[in-house]
């Protein structure tokens, strides 16, 4: 295998979070990768993996644009933990694993886009417990809520790549505003979750 293939195929995108995940019907699941990772104050989480296409990647601003299979296109602002963003192709197909993470703010929106990403900052290389080879972000997201279960504290809303993600809170204050929102309503809401994508062979 090539140095640069090598790090081409060590390439991670940053993210944060902690949780479970409703795997959509689109999502493909690869031999030998782990599928549940177990986080430390949440127990196992599900992880999602999928192919996405790279439309786009600037060095300079760190910003990459994928596209899933479906069509559906984001953007997401690319950490040093990434490496040279230079090394992506536009047009190449990558591998995309989500492992989700705690809502750590929520509350209903006046106004906004649905999937529209307010707001979206690197933590850092990763956090204690957390799988390895993964970067870790925090996102604010203007969204739908798609489900609410008040008893185990999780809720469910479509993320800014077109997946539904279902994740726990487990902040007093969350839970309490957790009981103020409805499904179908137009939340703005704050998690971490942790996110890696691989160049395909």
């Amino acid at each position: 295998m090539s140095d640069v293939f090598s790090r081409r195929a060590a390439l991670l995108l940053g993210a944060g979070a902690l949780a479970s995940f409703a795997v959509p019907a689109a999502a493909q699941i690869f031999p030998g990768t782990p599928t549940v990772f177990v986080l430390p104050g949440v127990g196992p989480v599900n992880v999602l993996t999928y192919r996405a296409k790279v439309v786009s990647a600037n060095p300079a601003t760190r910003r990459v644009v994928l596209e899933t299979p479906n069509g559906k296109r984001w953007a997401v602002r690319a950490p040093l933990i990434v490496g040279d963003l230079s090394l992506l192709r536009n047009g190449e197909s990558i591998i995309i694993r989500l492992v989700p993470g705690l809502v750590t703010a929520l509350g209903k929106a006046r106004q906004g886009t649905p999937g529209e990403v307010v707001n979206e900052v690197g933590l850092n290389d990763g956090l204690p417990g957390w799988p390895e080879g993964f970067g870790v972000r925090r996102v604010t997201i203007t969204t739908i809520l798609v489900n609410i279960d008040k008893v185990n504290g999780t809720l469910s809303f479509e993320g800014p790549d077109g997946y539904v993600r279902t994740i726990k809170a487990a902040d007093p204050k969350v839970l309490a505003d957790l009981a103020q929102v409805n499904i179908g309503d137009l939340c703005q809401i704050t998690y971490v979750e942790a996110v890696s994508f691989n160049a395909l062979p």
